[in-house]
């Protein structure tokens, strides 16, 4: 598989591919909380579903009682009790 790149760049200077390439990066806190860097915007929001457009795709969160504590340009945070988290392309 060819590398882009701005992949080739990342290897060679040792930089996390998601600084450069804004792939999106997920850190999830048990089933609580869960932060989102280099997102694109939301696509739906309710206190069942979210989902969230990235480069690579649609990240959808399901659970209860979901809400986005914060949202920047780059990131945001999500808590509630989740039920699952996956990436539709």
């Amino acid at each position: 598989m060819k590398k882009r790149f701005s992949e080739t760049v990342a290897d060679a200077w040792g930089v996390p591919k998601d600084v450069i390439m804004n792939i999106p990066r997920l850190t999830i806190s048990g089933d609580k909380e869960i932060y989102i860097e280099n997102h694109k915007g939301v696509l739906v929001y309710t206190d069942g579903e979210i989902r969230v457009s990235t480069a690579m795709g649609v990240v959808r969160i399901r659970g209860k009682n979901l809400v986005i504590r914060r949202i920047r340009l780059e990131d945001m945070l999500i808590s509630g009790a989740f039920a699952g988290v996956e990436y539709q392309t």
